[in-house]
């Protein structure tokens, strides 16, 4: 498990610290990646046009300065960006990386979210144009011009992430199908260079001598020095001083305030739901079953119980209480429908599900869950069976495992998390249940949600789009898509000489340092 029996937390001299994952990074190929794990790991090696700091403040990246129009962007690539063998990062990487991204050929899913946003992104997605009529072209080695399929006032946000990070060609070619797949298959132009990568044990980062901030870097070495989803081992490990800084969840939470240590949290833009399977075949495609399912479902327990992480909230919508609406906050201008818990009506709902199914006895109902999430999904299981009679089989996953089944619709009932990082818009978190979105694991399909959420593609007009979201997310309460649960908080255990970690918008270990 370990990368060396020797570890320690932190190496003042050596300028080193250590810390773990609690799972492996399903995939760090990034025209492909799609999950936070493998996010924090290429924020580490590779860098885009821009990045995010804190309270989201975009900073310059390979651009160092750009200009924006509604329906075009340039952005000047710095002299001094270059890739971890000296050659330099150019405004062909951009076009190809984007392209790769956008082509069918790829197999990109998640990881082309946001590709709508570039011009003609969409048909070449379908299959309709070619790669090569993407909107994106290098006008010279150092200048990107970038055209738009209509006016994104989130924009620079967007090309902060993995899926539009620079892919130098001639590299990517050469693996021959293994980019990402082990250290010596990745090419770095970020803060560090992946040097070591022991599948499901431990992965070695050094200082990337060619990065062109690298002054900024203060850390030396980061050693990912245990990844295993045993978190009672890894609080152990970091009793034992081997360990810089931990996460934690609800498994461990008690044991670490019982040990003395100083519980530390940062906000997310991260929710947490229950997603509902409508495929036609699932029993979870009748209504009435996923209205007695959130009825005899009870949030607060689960929430302030089971979950129980400080900073953790019940939430009722789809969006963060970060999410901006017109003028403040979207849950304020726009109050999700409370979602009630009433296990009587519930046991109603499931007489009249039977009815509609033609059964005496519903069949079972297949919970997902990952290895990470076992005490939630057990709660889950115990309170449906309870109180509904529901057989419910839990199917245990890895976590890459998990996201691979949840991708192919292979479940009933899945516990979900997605985290909007740094953009506040509501855009992301209701783009997620559009009928062909990547996201859209429970197979929602809706021809009136479908409308609504190109209507808010279609206006720049603050009140039309933010109308628009309010009505797409009474639709999901109608149609019982999901059951949202709560908002996310990060909940952590730090030794004291580690100094300037980002964890809100998004997790950045690049600027730490440490001290005596």
């Amino acid at each position: 498990m370990a990368l060396d029996v020797a570890a320690v937390g932190i190496d003042v001299d050596n300028r080193t610290i250590t810390i773990s994952l609690q799972s492996e990074p399903p995939n760090l190929d990034s025209s492909l990646s799609q999950d936070t794990t493998s996010a924090q790991i290429l924020a580490l090696t590779n860098e885009a046009l821009v990045g995010i700091g804190e309270r989201g403040k975009i900073m310059p990246g390979v651009a160092e300065r750009w200009e924006l129009g509604d329906r075009e962007a340039t952005f000047y690539l710095r002299d001094s960006a270059v890739w971890a063998d000296g050659r330099p990062v150019t405004a062909h990487d951009f076009v190809y990386a984007w392209r790769r991204l956008v082509d069918p050929a790829t197999g990109a899913s998640g990881s082309a979210f946001f590709a709508y946003v570039l011009e003609n992104a969409q048909a070449i997605l379908a299959g309709e144009l070619p790669i090569t009529a993407l909107g994106v072209r290098a006008e010279s080695d150092r200048v990107l011009k970038v055209q738009l399929s209509r006016p994104v006032p989130y924009l620079l946000t967007v090309l902060s992430g993995t899926g539009y990070l620079p892919l130098r060609e001639d590299f990517v070619e050469a693996q021959k199908g293994r980019f990402g797949a082990e250290a010596q298959n990745m090419l770095s132009n970020g803060p560090f260079v992946m040097n070591s990568w022991i599948h499901n044990s431990a992965i070695k980062f050094t200082k990337n001598p060619t990065y062109w901030n690298r002054e900024q870097i203060n850390l030396a070495q980061l050693n990912v020095g245990y990844i295993t989803s045993d978190v009672r081992s890894l609080l152990n490990v970091y009793k034992s001083q081997e360990l810089a800084a931990l996460r934690l969840n609800e498994e461990i939470l008690g044991d670490a305030a019982q040990a003395g240590f100083r519980i530390r949290k940062a906000p997310t833009n991260c929710l947490a739901w229950l997603v509902m399977n409508v495929r036609p075949g699932r029993p979870t495609a009748n209504l009435k079953l996923r209205q007695a399912i959130r009825l005899a479902f009870d949030r607060d327990r689960y929430v302030n119980k089971i979950v129980g992480l400080p900073g953790t909230r019940k939430i009722e919508s789809v969006f963060t209480r970060r999410i901006k609406g017109v003028s403040g906050s979207f849950q304020k201008e726009y109050p999700a429908p409370a979602i009630g818990f009433d296990p009587a009506a519930a046991r109603g709902l499931i007489e009249e599900a039977r009815r509609e199914l033609g059964v005496s006895v519903l069949p079972p109902i297949v919970l997902l869950a990952n290895e990470t999430r076992q005490i939630e999904a057990e709660f889950i299981q115990a309170q449906l069976g309870s109180a509904l009679g529901l057989d419910v089989k839990v199917d245990k996953q890895t976590f890459k495992q998990a996201i691979a089944k949840m991708n192919k619709g292979d479940f009933d009932i899945a516990r979900a998390g997605f985290c909007g990082g740094a953009i506040m818009d509501p855009v992301f978190f209701a783009g997620i249940f559009v009928s062909n979105g990547p996201f859209n694991n429970g197979g929602y399909d809706n021809p009136e949600y479908n409308r609504l959420m190109d209507l808010t593609h279609a206006t720049g007009e603050p009140l039309l789009r933010m109308d628009a979201f309010g009505k797409l997310q009474q639709l999901l309460f109608d149609d019982v898509t999901i059951i949202p649960t709560h908002e996310s908080s990060y909940v952590y255990l730090e030794d004291v000489r580690l100094k300037g970690i980002m964890r809100y918008p998004v997790v950045d270990f690049s600027g730490g340092y440490v001290t005596p």
